[in-house]
């Protein structure tokens, strides 16, 4: 019978080379011995105590590993360890809370951040030929506007598989917005809904339940299903074969059911319909679409990638010609520029943020901040213990003392202290384990995550779960266990505690640095927050307030413009407007290569955002004129007509706009092109997020149908929103669906709002375990200082004196704290405040008012310890040894 195999590992890690034979041949021999006298199991559990006291042993780098089976890993000697650890425990009930409840916040926020970070790092992972697959994206310059672009153009899939060997496959992924799906009876709205090439489920690993993958979308009108999906809609009986009506579209026939799209897939989707279904696109230079490559084991994307400037030249080159009028070489010699370039598919979640990305992704600097509190938090909690367990030193100086006058040495009694050091982390773990799964559904909800029991109790995460404990129990208890172990016998039994103990320059060295961190992180809540009022609270240039926005508008086809002017009659509506265009989350809005007429035929035109709005869509949204007129129905040369904002007046260096004369270019095709009049300039205003600067923009009058937006004036808003509702039933059996302005507004910045959030809970949390390592340090001291104090009451000293005596010290290391951490949190929010176009300025009060905070959490608590000791009877103090 062999020993267990999984210990055998352990030793032969930790065992250097030359002593393992000699090591392993030991414990052999004792596990046979065992074998035969106690019974397999028995001598298995044996086994593993050997194995975990050699690993001990060598933890603690003894000089010389004298290794004995008899003696050091004596189980009955380990066990004898917990047994007293236990013991002192339950005598200091209070202490032992403070010290296990420490440990406990420290190690849930330290668990709660390992699963966020994990999940961060996961994403996409789970394509079986992640490391293969690579997204196309398009970078460059037009008329000095720079291009950063996630999509590629639509014809780019399968022209660089056929002039590429080493492509093996490509897929497209393309949205055509939301769409009102319906079978029978039912409608629902859908706004997951994407269109693919049938090599989709090839590329992604994503299992189809129904259907051939490498057939289910080769033909038009066809649509691929999520299992959530197809029981939604047909229950339990099977889909394929199937039609559902796709908006204006028409019929679609179901050929397969595939899984959900993991949580962690920079994209999720509800429907894949077929690629073909839409209208071919042949141009390069016109909107593309997500698109995807996957490489043969034996290519390098390099490879391709070193291709960018001749399939540039080949493709967009004659292109080039047709669009702006001039060569490629031209183009180039102007300055500007086009770009391939391939990203592997795990860096889109946390390194890409482009114009086109499917998902709002995240940002891996957000992995580093939280990786970082996870470890200080942690170390935090680490500390608080050693703080703790030498504030005890006292009770336990005689302890020792006699344990070596009755001859235990300095390594056993190490042993005993890492005992109860292991001991409380575990309690610890488990009351984490149990706030972990108490709090999980909040912060599911502040990091928009589904975490669930599975995700704590699958084996990874216990054996990562385990193994941090060990080593969070060796690493707090060492400077506690060193620190008691090492006191003189004769010395403590005197009265002499720290006799022969270095100073408490590391203690103090150690609550400083918890309050360093508490301090910054105070500093970064505090900043984070006021730069989300700020942004709140600016002026963005349109009135958010007050306009509701209904959806979907495009599904009352002709009868839209009743449906518009029977809303326009209601007395609580002040100005209705075809509003498909939105300063505030997504929208139609596209782009267009805009020219002066006026400049030199040689000038490369700028791409400008384009709205297309209608007369009552400025005093609808509360835009105002800085020059000019608005569109209106009694002109009726305005279908040429042009409103440009600031920007662009800014861009083309008009200095008379009015009358100016501008031409879009479109996608280069004749149908696509037309000439404008500027007929007004209207006000600069944030029609994206604050992260940017406010880009030149035109909106030329035609309105679109997708959305309606109505400027309200009423109180009882329930009432009013039944009777629109009741209006639209009337015209539609659609689902009625609707928002306000300010709520897609502020939806923009709810990953700020989330992570001002964590902030604020992340820094409560640290400061509430720095408070418990300044609470440790105060009963060290004054216990230290007990005899001191009973002398000053004997002489006359008042409370208050003797409670500024004892906080004096401990307020100095705050200062020192609130010194280091003013520059190191300065630098930090200014780092985040750059990723902002406007932002706030960093002002000294914050920095004050961070550090009074600290100043005020410091003095309580010292002030509890200072004042019980400057309390007590002098007479007392005085017979204290």
């Amino acid at each position: 019978m062999k020993p267990p195999h999984l210990a055998d590992r352990l030793l032969k890690f930790f065992c250097a080379p030359g002593r393992l034979e000699e090591v392993q041949g030991d414990l052999h021999e004792e596990f046979q011995y065992q074998l035969r006298q106690v019974g397999e199991r028995r001598a298995r559990e044996r086994y593993w105590w050997d194995v975990l006291g050699f690993i001990l042993s060598f933890a603690l780098k003894r000089k010389s590993i004298e290794y004995s089976t008899t003696h050091l890993t004596n189980p009955t000697m380990i066990q004898n360890y917990f047994k007293i650890a236990w013991r002192n425990l339950w005598r200091k009930k209070a202490f032992s809370v403070i010290n296990i409840a420490g440990l406990a916040v420290g190690l849930a926020t330290c668990l709660l951040i390992v699963l966020f970070v994990q999940d961060e790092l996961s994403y996409d992972r789970y394509n079986a030929n992640a490391d293969r697959i690579f997204r196309m994206t398009l970078q460059g310059s037009i008329g000095g506007k720079e291009l950063d672009i996630a999509y590629a153009p639509a014809p780019a899939g399968p022209a660089i598989q056929h002039d590429y060997p080493g492509v093996e496959a490509f897929t497209r992924l393309e949205e055509q917005g939301t769409f009102v799906i319906k079978y029978g009876n039912e409608r629902f709205k859908e706004e997951r809904v994407v269109f693919t090439d049938s090599s989709f489920f090839t590329i992604f690993s994503i299992p189809l339940l129904k259907g051939n993958r490498l057939t289910v979308l080769t033909e038009p009108n066809t649509v691929v299903l999520t299992q959530s999906t197809a029981r939604k809609y047909f229950g339990t009986q099977n889909p394929v074969g199937k039609s559902l009506t796709m908006g204006t579209m028409g019929l679609f026939r179901v050929t397969g059911v595939c899984q959900d799209v993991p949580s962690n897939s920079h994209f999720h989707y509800d429907f894949f319909g077929s690629y073909r279904s839409l209208h071919a696109r042949e141009k390069w230079m016109s909107s593309g679409a997500n698109t995807y490559f996957l490489l043969r084991k034996d290519y390098s994307i390099d490879k391709l990638a070193a291709q960018s400037p001749q399939i540039v030249r080949k493709y967009l080159g004659p292109e080039v010609q047709e669009f702006l009028g001039m060569s490629y070489d031209e183009y180039l010699r102007k300055g500007d520029r086009f770009e391939f370039q391939f990203q592997p598919i795990t860096d889109l979640h946390l390194k890409s943020d482009r114009e086109g990305e499917l998902e709002p992704n995240s940002d891996e600097k957000y992995v580093y901040i939280f990786s970082a509190i996870a470890v200080f938090i942690l170390l935090l909690a680490c500390i608080n213990f050693m703080n703790l367990s030498t504030a005890g030193s006292a009770n336990r100086a005689k302890e020792v003392g006699i344990r070596k006058v009755l001859g235990s040495v300095q390594q056993q009694l190490i042993r005993q202290f890492l005992a109860e050091s292991l001991l409380i982390t575990f309690l610890a773990l488990l009351v984490a384990c149990g706030l972990v799964i108490a709090v999980l559904p909040t912060f599911n909800q502040l990091a928009t995550k589904t975490f669930g029991l599975d995700t704590l109790l699958n084996v990874r995460m216990i054996t990562y779960t385990l193994a941090g404990c060990l080593v969070v129990g060796l690493l707090a208890g060492s400077y506690p266990a060193f620190f008691l172990s090492s006191f003189k016998p004769v010395s403590v039994l005197k009265g002499k505690l720290a006799s022969g103990v270095r100073s408490g320059w590391l203690r103090n060295t150690l609550v400083t640095i918890q309050f360093v961190v508490s301090i910054g992180m105070i500093i970064g809540t505090l900043v984070v927050h006021q730069q989300l009022r700020f942004i709140q609270n600016k002026k963005v240039g349109f009135d958010k307030e007050q306009v509701l926005i209904l959806h979907d508008t495009y599904v009352l086809g002709n009868k839209l413009n009743a449906f518009k002017a029977e809303l326009a009659k209601q007395s609580q509506v002040a100005s209705v407007s075809l509003a498909g265009y939105l300063p505030a989350g997504n929208s139609n809005s596209g782009f267009d290569g805009v020219r002066d007429v006026n400049a030199p035929a040689e000038t490369s035109p700028y791409r400008l955002k384009t709205y297309r709005i209608d007369e009552q869509y400025l005093p609808t949204l509360g835009i105002r004129l800085a020059l000019g007129r608005n569109f209106s129905k009694a002109f009726s040369g305005d279908s040429a007509a042009v409103l440009v904002n600031e920007a662009t007046v800014r861009q083309f260096g008009w200095k008379n706009p009015i009358g100016q004369r501008i031409a879009t270019v479109g996608d280069g095709s004749p149908g696509d092109r037309h000439t404008y009049t500027v007929v007004g300039v209207i006000r600069d205003f944030h029609f994206e997020s604050m992260h940017q600067h406010i880009a030149p923009l035109i909106m030329v009058y035609g309105g679109d149908g997708y959305q309606l937006a109505l400027r309200i004036r009423t109180e009882n808003l329930p009432a009013f929103l039944k009777t629109v509702e009741q209006k639209w039933k009337a015209e539609t059996d659609n689902p009625f669906s609707y928002s306000f302005l300010s709520e897609r507004f502020n939806r923009m910045y709810e990953s700020e709002q989330r992570i001002g959030e964590l902030f604020g809970i992340f820094a409560g949390l640290a400061v509430f375990i720095a408070c418990l390592g300044l609470f440790g340090l105060a009963a060290f001291t004054t216990l230290q200082r007990t005899k001191e104090i009973g002398v000053r009451k004997v002489l006359g000293a008042s409370v208050a004196s003797i409670v500024a005596l004892l906080s004096k010290d401990f307020l100095r290391l705050v200062f020192v704290a609130i010194l280091i951490a003013t520059p190191i949190g300065w630098y930090a929010m200014k780092e985040w405040l750059a990723d902002f176009a406007y932002r706030i300025d960093l002002e000294w009060w914050v920095f004050g008012l961070a550090g009074l905070l600290a100043v005020a959490v410091a003095l309580l608590t010292v002030s509890f310890q200072s004042i019980k000791a400057a309390l007590v009877n002098p007479v007392r103090s005085l017979r204290s040894e």
